[in-house]
């Protein structure tokens, strides 16, 4: 009897999946260049600067009991995140962060001969969860200053069964023209609206419309606003019968109680994470200016908790990025063929930033 083969029996359209552009483990790093631990300064995540807020904290250390299962239907959860969007429980699912909603919506909705829809660049995982199901994937690309090509997005979601975009976008940074999501809407297509930034921008979020919208799914997340990454809560805001869908179809038990006790507490905690999340945009600002002066950088206006910056002097994004390891620096680059000169950068702390302001000036000599 012939023995099972796991890479010859894999589903054709998963032998050369890609795999993710993850973050790099802090450990290789400091291996890597020499480092200590507490003097790395790692700004490739978009991860809040200032972490958990201080209930979520103390909630990590005794609001949970790790010997017993979360609530498979998150009440308490799904009722803590509808008071802080203003939208009824029913409207609302979480998950281990969007990622695992993303391939939610692609297991629910997407099969191999649908068609999903996006405009790149932006965030990898909508790629990732299209070449997992085999479906077709278009990648319109954003015009030169990354806003959206409207008509040809239009015309591709004719066609689609799902359109993805990310409000603001990463890693660009940029928020989506309003009224597109009539125009998708129109098509047919579901809309799959990712506002894991919503919350460093002045606009409203789409959430509330989301929840009378079968035809749109709001994505929110507590890793950027809520500084709690590494708990993995994100949750999707929609109409009561794309929720049920989804509540039916998730792991039972998707979001451990270490992560509940951290994503409650810090929804009692929304006062000092706003104020952080006010810190962080002025810093954005207060980076981009200095960046502005230089000779060799210019960021896009970005909307987020992090700057997308075009190198100008002929350097890419990865040459600038090494000069930033050497000390101590870890930024985001991509081997897209349109980010080369580029590279994303997380804005961090009032003090983290006078760090970075040093290395900038010190690497804007091409011999440094």
């Amino acid at each position: 009897m012939t023995q099972f083969d796991p890479v010859k029996s894999l589903n054709p359209h998963i032998r050369n999946l890609p795999s993710y552009d993850a973050l790099e483990d802090l450990e290789g790093l400091v291996s890597a260049y020499g480092l200590e631990a507490t003097d790395i300064l790692k700004l490739d995540g978009n991860e809040n600067a200032f972490g958990p807020s201080p209930k979520a904290l103390a909630a990590l250390q005794t609001n949970y009991d790790p010997g017993r299962y979360a609530d498979a239907s998150q009440i308490r959860l799904r009722s803590a995140i509808a008071d802080y969007v203003g939208v009824q429980p029913k409207h609302i699912v979480a998950g281990a962060g969007s990622d695992e909603l993303i391939g939610l919506i692609y297991s629910l909705w997407v099969s191999s001969e649908d068609t999903v829809v996006t405009a790149g660049p932006t965030f990898g995982m909508y790629a990732f969860g299209s070449a997992l199901h085999g479906s077709n994937f278009i990648d319109v690309p954003r015009l030169g200053d990354w806003s959206i090509d409207t008509a040809t997005l239009l015309a591709a979601a004719q066609d689609a069964k799902v359109v993805f975009l990310a409000s603001p976008n990463n890693p660009t940074g940029n928020q989506l023209q309003p009224e597109l999501i009539d125009k998708i809407i129109e098509t047919g297509a579901l809309l799959v609206l990712d506002e894991a930034y919503i919350e460093f921008t002045q606009t409203e979020s789409a959430a509330v419309r989301a929840a009378s919208e079968s035809a749109l799914i709001v994505l929110r997340t507590f890793s950027k606003w809520g500084g709690i990454a590494g708990m993995r809560v994100g949750y999707a805001v929609s109409g009561e019968r794309s929720i049920d869908a989804m509540l039916r179809a998730k792991q039972p038990y998707n979001i451990s109680t270490a992560s509940e006790a951290a994503a409650l507490a810090s929804l009692q905690d929304t006062e000092i994470l706003n104020e952080r999340a006010r810190i962080l945009v002025k810093e954005r600002g207060r980076l981009a200016e200095i960046m502005n002066q230089t000779e060799y950088l210019r960021p896009s206006t970005s909307d987020a908790n992090f700057l997308l910056v075009q190198v100008l002097d002929g350097r890419s994004g990865h040459e600038i990025s090494e000069a930033l390891r050497r000390r101590g620096i870890f930024v985001r680059t991509y081997n897209d063929d349109r980010l080369v000169n580029y590279f994303r950068i997380s804005i961090g702390t009032p003090k983290q930033n006078v760090r970075i302001i040093d290395a900038i000036a010190e690497i804007g000599d091409k011999d440094v």
